[in-house]
């Protein structure tokens, strides 16, 4: 029990690294909460301080899902627990304790929880989701071609026998967290 409680702690204090706000300050000089539209994410890290930092921030995003769950898969043998440190992670990157629950939308951090829960699946929905951004340049279209190529995929192994049920709906709870970032954002814009 004391574990499973760990594990989805570790995995929101993961989630709330501001990576995209230490490189914003480290590398760009710049204090991302003061620029934009003031959310901490990697986007405004490329626009601001260019492609290399833009690419650090993606790695260290991606990373800190991935080591949520690892961390998870090593402390618990429950899966529910290794998805809700997932989903934990992704909660603090959108809403990190660190920055005043000032954070992204929550993609990248998605995106390393679902290559280390479901890795093969995720790499199979990278490459179609990579065709679409790069013929249409619509990062959102992509992110949800990733997502409904990932559940179909997830959907035809448990059809199979070869898959949990509840795996089917993870990666929409995640992506459902993006959509309520973006509501949050809308509804009540961040001030710089």
């Amino acid at each position: 029990m004391a574990a499973d409680f760990l594990s989805v702690i570790l995995g929101y204090l993961l989630g709330s690294i501001p990576s995209a706000y230490i490189i914003g300050r480290l590398i760009g000089k710049i204090d991302l909460r003061q620029e934009s539209d003031g959310r901490i994410s990697a986007s405004v890290v490329h626009r601001k301080v260019g492609l290399i930092p833009f690419l650090l921030v993606v790695i260290m995003d991606v990373s800190k899902g991935a080591i949520a769950v690892l961390a998870a898969q090593f402390l618990t043998d429950s899966l529910i627990i290794v998805m809700a440190s997932g989903f934990a992670a992704v909660v603090g990157h959108n809403w990190p304790i660190f920055l005043k629950f000032r954070g992204g939308l929550g993609a990248t951090v998605t995106y390393g929880v679902l290559v280390a829960l479901v890795w093969w699946q995720t790499l199979i929905a990278a490459a179609v989701g990579g065709i679409i951004y790069f013929t249409a340049k619509k990062s959102g279209l992509s992110t949800a071609i990733l997502v409904a190529v990932i559940t179909g995929i997830l959907l035809a192994q448990y059809l199979l026998g070869t898959g949990p049920l509840i795996l089917i709906f993870y990666p929409l709870i995640l992506i459902l967290l993006m959509l309520i970032k973006r509501f949050q954002i809308k509804i009540a814009p961040i001030k710089p």
